[in-house]
C-alpha cells in the first residue's frame, strides 16, 4: 500500500503548530494557511519537460480574484489540434507534464489539450495560491478558449474544478476527477489530525478563509452539492491504495449519487494512476460518452 509520509521540513512545523495552537490558536491558523498557501516546488524529469517542449506555449493574464482586480499572469499549454478541446488541471504542487501518458492518448484520439501551470506553479506567477483561486481564475480561462469537450482534473484540480462547476456559472459535458478529494474542510481536519493540531485552532481557519478569501470554507464541500455539480457525466476515478486521498471518503461520496460513474483500480496509488493503461483506456471511452 502506498504510504504518505511527512518529510522531516513537515514533520518539524507539525510539532511546532500542536505547541502552539494550545496558547495561540490564531497566530497557528495564520501558519497553518500560510503554510498551505505555498506549493512545493519541484524538479521535473527530462521525460517530462520533453512534453513540455512539444506543446504551444502562450501565457494569460487573468484578476486574481473576484474582489481583487490586480493582474496574474498563467502559463498556458496546447498540444494537438481540434474542435474538441479537453482540459488537464494538474494538482497541488503538480505539473501539467504529470499527465504526459494522457496527454499523448488524447492528442492520438483526435482530441486537442489544453492545460496550464496553476497560480504560484511552474512559469505561471505567484508565491502563493489556493482552492478559491484556481476556481476564479478557471473561470476566466474558460472564457478564453471557449467550449470545451471534458475537463480532466488529478487531485486537487478535480476538487477545484467540481467546486467551479458548482460556484461559477459554468457548464461543461463532461467531468474527470482522478484521485480527488471531495471535501476542502475535511482534508484540513485529516491534517489536523496528522498534525496534531488542537481542534480549538480549526474556526480560526475558518475565520481567516472568510477574511481574506471572501469565500466559506465549509462551502468547499461536494458533499454539500452533490447533485449541483454542472457536468452532464461525471467519472470519478480512483485507486484502493491511494496514500493521499482516503478511500472511504470517496465511496462515501459515491454512494450519494447514482448519476456519478466511478472506476477503481489496485495498486497504483495518488499518482501512478495517470499513467496507468486501463485509467487511459477508460477517460478515452468516457470522452464518447453522449
Amino acid at each position: 500500500m502506498e504510504q504518505f509520509v511527512l518529510p522531516m521540513s513537515l514533520r518539524v512545523s507539525a510539532f511546532l503548530l500542536s505547541k502552539l495552537g494550545l496558547a495561540l490558536p490564531g497566530v497557528t491558523a495564520r501558519l497553518f494557511l500560510s503554510m498551505y498557501s505555498r506549493p512545493p516546488k519541484r524538479k521535473l524529469r527530462e521525460s517530462q519537460l520533453a512534453v513540455g517542449r512539444l506543446a504551444a506555449s502562450t501565457q494569460m493574464t487573468f484578476s486574481r480574484y473576484p474582489f481583487d482586480e490586480r493582474a496574474i499572469t498563467v502559463q498556458i499549454y496546447r498540444w494537438g489540434q481540434s474542435d474538441k478541446k479537453v482540459l488537464l488541471l494538474h494538482g497541488w504542487g503538480g505539473s501539467p507534464f504529470d499527465f504526459k501518458q494522457m496527454i499523448t492518448t488524447l492528442v492520438n484520439a483526435g482530441y486537442e489539450v489544453i492545460s496550464w501551470d496553476a497560480p504560484a506553479h511552474g512559469a505561471s506567477a505567484g508565491k502563493e495560491t489556493n482552492i478559491v483561486q484556481w476556481m476564479h481564475t478557471l473561470e476566466q480561462l474558460l472564457a478564453r478558449i471557449g467550449p470545451v469537450h471534458a475537463i480532466i482534473g488529478h487531485s486537487l484540480g478535480g476538487l477545484s474544478a467540481a467546486l467551479a462547476l458548482v460556484h461559477k456559472k459554468l457548464q461543461v459535458p463532461r467531468l474527470v476527477m482522478i484521485s480527488a478529494a471531495v471535501s476542502a474542510p475535511e482534508f484540513f481536519q485529516q491534517t489536523f489530525q496528522q498534525f496534531g493540531i488542537p481542534n480549538k485552532v480549526m474556526p480560526k481557519v475558518h475565520q481567516l478563509v472568510v477574511k481574506r478569501l471572501q469565500f466559506d470554507l465549509l462551502q468547499l464541500d461536494l458533499f454539500k452539492h452533490i447533485d449541483k455539480i454542472n457536468a452532464k457525466n461525471i467519472l470519478v476515478i480512483y485507486d484502493e491504495n491511494d496514500g493521499v486521498v482516503k478511500k472511504e471518503q470517496i465511496v462515501n461520496f459515491l454512494n450519494q449519487s447514482t448519476a456519478i460513474q466511478s472506476f477503481c483500480i489496485k495498486g497504483e496509488g495518488h499518482y501512478r494512476i495517470m499513467r496507468n493503461d486501463e485509467v487511459l483506456k477508460k477517460v478515452v471511452n468516457f470522452m464518447n460518452i453522449d
